[in-house]
């Protein structure tokens, strides 16, 4: 199953969908998510790393990262003013798109993908992108659904047969190491959260 137009079907959600006020087990399910994304993410953290988030969604790296130089990406222009509103310090929030990253090759010391990869009709295109812009001694992290059983719902919007949450891909270890190796990412570690 494919969209048309992923980009304005994300809007339409982000609008629909309140990323910022969560139910109190969603909170704790970022909360621990994001621990231990920066767990694994073994940067200095001190203020100077250049760290870009794809589709940063609510903002939940901002409670864990030190950088000054903290770059949250999302399609929705509607997210980053609310990241921007929600911040204590300057950040550099960007609209754009995964599949065409507007930035320099080299450019990043790390690269976060919380929940992102399973949306995408071609997750090789977008990991390409991602490999493209960090810094040959970058860490990227990336965190999907593990074995999901994937579904299909009326979609509220289009009113067609749409992913249930939008997934559209399933991951398991292999799967998941098997499409970064592809796009030359040397996997340092992988670990399971939550549930």
């Amino acid at each position: 199953m494919k969209y048309k137009n992923h980009i304005e079907h994300y809007k339409i959600d982000a609008e629909a969908y309140d990323f910022f006020n969560v139910d109190k087990f969603s909170v704790q399910e970022h909360l621990r998510r994001y621990q231990s994304i920066f767990n694994l993410l073994k940067i200095k953290n001190n203020g100077n790393e250049k760290i870009l988030e794809i589709g940063s969604g609510g903002g939940h790296a901002l409670e864990h990262i030190n950088s000054n130089l903290y770059f949250p990406l999302d399609v929705s222009s509607y997210n980053l003013k609310k990241i921007r509103e929600k911040s204590t310090k300057e950040i550099f929030p960007v609209s754009g798109d995964i599949f065409r990253l507007p930035f320099s090759s080299n450019k990043f010391d790390a690269i976060i993908l919380s929940e992102v990869l399973e949306h995408l009709d071609k997750p090789q295109n977008a990991l390409q992108e991602i490999y493209r812009v960090l810094k040959p001694s970058g860490l990227f992290v990336v965190s999907v659904p593990y074995k999901e059983v994937l579904t299909y719902q009326i979609c509220i919007h289009c009113n067609k047969q749409t992913p249930t949450n939008a997934h559209v891909n399933s991951f398991n270890k292999n799967t998941l190491e098997a499409i970064l190796n592809s796009v030359n990412f040397l996997v340092l570690k992988r670990t399971k959260c939550l549930n």
